[in-house]
């Protein structure tokens, strides 16, 4: 007897079969691949819904900046960003320890406003003369750069007076070139129930900063 010979499939429908095979297959894409593929579509929706949310999203994002500016004041007592931020609040007994007394007194000492030194020494019985150190050590009279302030030290003393000391770097220009210098001052404040009366005023030391 003759065996019979086997069917044999057709090329188009081997391709069919296979085809068919392969749908029936899960995806077998890498896991790098599909996370990608994941997250480029997380984040087309992310930005689709922000597009189509403008007024939501500002909201949240104005309520977000709001509650960490109200975390920082809590916690720091400070703005952020340096708003608000005064090194001459000395936060003394209650008020800033007649710190704005000092930044009056050395600002009209840098722009060479004698008059305002003579306002601001009135209850100083020996104070410096406003115009021999507006011409010795102001910006407009005597050619010199004031650059960073800062205050070193504030004190609270027994009988109710602050003392302050406060550091002005300074550079001057001659001959020979620029010359760095550092000039600290000492002022005593005291609070009064007319507010804060500012008593002393006098320069502590003068001298070349060291290279």
């Amino acid at each position: 007897m003759l065996t019979p010979t086997p069917t044999q499939q057709k090329p188009d429908q081997k391709v069919k079969a296979t085809a068919e095979e392969a749908s029936e297959q899960p995806s077998r894409k890498p896991l790098s691949k599909r996370f990608l593929h994941g997250l480029v579509k997380l984040m087309y929706y992310a930005f689709r819904g922000i597009g189509n949310h403008k007024s939501l999203t500002a909201m949240v994002i104005v309520l977000l900046l709001a509650s960490i500016s109200i975390t920082n004041y809590v916690v720091s007592r400070q703005l952020p960003f340096g708003i608000g931020s005064d090194q001459f609040n000395f936060h003394i007994h209650g008020g800033n320890g007649g710190g704005d007394l000092v930044k009056d007194w050395l600002y009209a000492l840098r722009d060479g406003n004698a008059t305002a030194l003579k306002l601001l020494d009135t209850n100083i019985q020996q104070p410096p003369d406003p115009n021999q150190i507006v011409a010795n050590y102001s910006e407009r009279i005597g050619h010199v750069d004031w650059k960073d302030i800062t205050v070193i030290g504030v004190y609270s003393e027994t009988d109710t007076t602050v003392d302050s000391f406060v550091e002005v770097d300074i550079v001057t220009n001659g001959p020979g070139g620029p010359t760095n210098g550092i000039m600290i001052w000492h002022f005593t404040t005291v609070a009064t129930s007319h507010g804060e009366v500012l008593f002393n005023a006098n320069l502590v030391d003068l001298r070349p900063k060291l290279a």
